[in-house]
């Protein structure tokens, strides 16, 4: 049985989300919301811990938003073009789908092989007409397209409308970072030292950091998996390499050691010229077990499982990724950032 929603349930919903951001857009991050024996409770705290239930809502409000700019900005476009060449705007839009429209029998004929189940109830010959007809104004709508790209070249636009940025604690200025200060893309990597894919990952995670130093920043979290026996312990012993600011070193030592156990931990700490005495102390705290702890959790509260994965401005992705793959993600969330000039004046 289907189930549809009702235009009441449709027009709640929306209600809903608008009313949301409203709310949000009202105040700040470091807007007080409530106040317990003195002890401050911010926006962002109360974001921060209904992270996952608000991006969502952000994204969606996001999409109903930039599709509304796109159709205005093309209207805007066309309106200019159409007072440029005085003429209607019904006849400007008339001469964009004007080109060649060359639709032969054997594509007719493909496409009803393709199709003919759709047309049981038609002769063979009203069916063959429709789909001549719905092909050439196909053509037709191609030329729309590319005259509408043209003159998106010609005309100026400016975009100023940023993506939801998601709001969380991953990114909370304790965890080891690697990249820009300020960055447009935040990548957080869930990682275990004993995983041959987070292994493989790291070559592209250093040639991004190395291409996109000044834009993109790379956040290390730690998710040692039940079943890698000393990635808890190397988890651990990264953490308080840390606290003697060579956590970095001792994680590339990690993933090229051979092997992992605690006594490889203390070879590499003093290769690495680490105070043994005060690695060792941190190793066997309560302190280094807790943050590998925090992470963990972090982890189970975006849903994530398995090593390596990526939370990219918001948005997890699974798997030991090429850099070809981490570029196309990282160039799409760039071409969205603030100010974006498509074209230069006419």
């Amino acid at each position: 049985m289907l189930f549809h929603s009702s235009p009441r349930s449709i027009i709640w919903s929306s209600f809903l989300v608008l009313f949301w951001a409203v709310v949000v857009y009202a105040q700040t991050p470091e807007t007080v919301l409530a106040t317990v024996n003195n002890i401050q409770i911010t926006q962002k705290q109360v974001d921060d811990s209904v992270a996952t239930q608000i991006y969502p809502l952000q994204q969606q409000l996001y999409a109903i938003r930039k599709a509304a700019l796109e159709n205005l900005i093309t209207t805007k476009i066309l309106e200019s073009e159409a007072a440029s060449r005085r003429i209607p705007l019904d006849e400007l839009r008339k001469q964009l789908t004007l080109g060649e429209v060359n639709v032969t029998r054997a594509q007719v004929e493909e496409a009803y092989k393709q199709n003919a189940s759709f047309f049981a109830t038609m002769s063979p010959d009203e069916a063959r007409e429709r789909l001549r007809l719905d092909l050439e104004n196909q053509a037709r709508m191609k030329h729309y397209r590319a005259g509408l790209d043209a003159l998106r070249k010609k005309w100026t636009v400016t975009m100023n409308f940023s993506p939801p940025v998601f709001v969380s604690e991953l990114d909370d200025g304790v965890s080891p970072i690697r990249g820009a200060a300020k960055p447009v893309v935040t990548i957080v990597e869930f990682s275990d030292f004993e995983c041959p894919f987070c292994k493989q990952v790291q070559s592209a995670l250093k040639q991004v950091v190395e291409t996109y130093g000044r834009e993109v920043r790379l956040v290390f979290k730690h998710l040692p998996l039940e079943g890698h026996r000393n990635s808890l312990p190397a988890a651990r012993a990264a953490y308080c390499a840390a606290e003697q600011e060579r956590f970095w070193q001792f994680h590339d030592a990690l993933f090229t050691a051979g092997n992992l156990s605690p006594p490889v931990f203390e070879q590499i700490a003093s290769d690495l010229g680490l105070g043994l005495p005060k690695f060792q102390e941190c190793v066997a705290s309560e302190r280094s077990r807790a943050a590998v702890v925090k992470d963990i959790e972090a982890a189970r509260r975006q849903r994530i499982e398995s090593t390596p994965s990526f939370v990219v401005n918001g948005k997890v992705i699974q798997g030991a990724l090429s850099f070809a793959e981490f570029q196309k993600i990282i160039e799409q969330e760039l071409s969205q950032r603030p100010t974006q000039k498509q074209s230069s004046t006419n």
